[in-house]
């Protein structure tokens, strides 16, 4: 696995009504537990520029909301290159929303209707929540049972498309596709009927709805397995193993749950970063301002002393070597904690894997990603302590390195 992980982004730019901080919080937590960096998408417009370094794009139910010909056909040229795109849509399709997501779709042989599923003997309480069984062999509907599909319309599909899963007999309109996949060039694009099939306390209350979330972003991100033993195979293999070997049960399963925990952990690392990274460039331009500000009290002070004969306590400032050596102590301090923060991950790790209480796979995987971020972060640190030497007016290494 890459140490790298995969970029998957929700617009907010269509107004959305899947949104990632309210509507998709559970599964924005869902992927990343699964090793993706989740992100809203706020950059208006659209364009191939904003889209770099994305694996997946999600367009969730843009509300009243119509997308631009050039966003369009960035969307179309970033499934092309290789993206991954996922379309949500609702009861009424683009007529009832009053968007133009069709537009987009049809270009990979999709189309939105303004159609509203009801199912009166297949639901999970109410007609307008359809129970989808209608599901066929493919790496999104992978050990996938059924899932719960609140208030979908319907598609209309076209060229290379393919019906993942449609509506029952009994439906209205019956036998209908409600969700459809295709590849598209190099790329991949998901359409589902019903943007709440993914929202928390509703579709994601079904256990495969849960399972088709994690199939659908691993497909349209790239990351799916060539070959899995079916359900069957697997269960009657983990229940031999079990029979072997008793006792191991409740230590299996402790373990697994400790490798969640320090996967979480890890993850939380780079994602701390992350944050500290967006709070430094907002410190930067805070002190930027402040360093305006003080040069023009200065130029100020310096006027009123030439006329008045003032004195203005212009002096008390700092100078911006001085206000940028202190910013730069500050950064080898943060720097040097969460070096130490990594390395006592990495030593954990190390124990653990020495005392024969995780995998090689998984010990193999943890420490790469931990001994990457520490070559950056000294790196990082060795280049802050020479700025902060020059700032000082000490001899530098590549000064030294002259001298000799």
């Amino acid at each position: 696995m890459s140490s790298r992980r995969k970029r998957i982004v929700f617009d907010q730019t269509q107004n959305e009504r899947g949104r990632l901080e309210t509507t998709y919080s559970q599964l924005g937590q869902l992927l990343t537990d699964h090793d993706y960096n989740v992100e809203p998408y706020t950059e208006y417009m659209i364009m191939t520029k904003g889209l770099e370094g994305v694996s997946v794009f999600v367009l969730a139910c843009p509300n009243s909301s119509k997308l631009r010909p050039a966003e369009v056909d960035a969307l179309r040229r970033f499934v092309q290159d290789g993206g991954g795109l996922m379309l949500l849509s609702l009861s009424g399709g683009d007529k009832g929303l009053m968007n133009n997501m069709s537009m987009l779709s049809k270009n990979f042989g999709v189309e939105f209707d303004n159609t509203a599923v009801k199912d009166e003997r297949h639901n999970a309480g109410l007609p307008t929540l359809p129970i989808i069984t209608g599901l066929v062999p493919h790496p999104i509907s992978d050990d996938v049972k059924d899932i719960v599909l609140p208030s979908p319309c319907s598609l209309r599909l076209s060229g290379k498309a393919v019906a993942v899963a449609t509506t029952s007999q009994a439906a209205d309109p019956a036998s209908q596709p409600v969700i459809a996949a295709v590849q598209y060039e190099k790329g991949r694009v998901v359409c589902v009927a019903s943007y709440e099939v993914f929202r928390k306390s509703g579709g994601l209350k079904n256990e495969g709805n849960v399972t088709f979330a994690v199939n659908c972003f691993r497909w349209l991100s790239g990351d799916v397995q060539l070959t899995k033993p079916s359900e069957v195979v697997a269960a009657q293999a983990k229940a031999e193993e079990a029979r072997s070997r008793p006792g191991e049960t409740a230590e299996s399963a402790a373990s697994l749950e400790t490798e969640k925990t320090l996967r979480r952990l890890i993850n939380a690392v780079f994602d701390l970063q992350k944050d500290i990274g967006r709070v430094t460039e907002s410190v930067s331009r805070v002190e930027k301002n402040i360093e305006t500000l003080r040069t023009q009290f200065q130029d100020f002070a310096d006027k009123i002393q030439q006329q008045l004969g003032v004195m203005m306590p212009a002096g008390q400032f700092k100078t911006e070597d001085e206000h940028r050596a202190a910013e730069v102590e500050a950064d080898v301090t943060s720097l040097e904690k969460e070096l130490r923060s990594v390395q006592q991950l990495r030593d954990h790790i190390e124990q653990r894997h020495s005392s024969g209480a995780m995998t090689k796979e998984a010990y193999l995987e943890q420490t790469q990603k931990l001994d990457e971020r520490v070559v950056s972060l000294n790196k990082r640190l060795a280049e802050k302590r020479e700025e902060l030497k020059r700032l000082s007016g000490q001899p530098t290494s590549t000064a030294a390195g002259q001298g000799q």
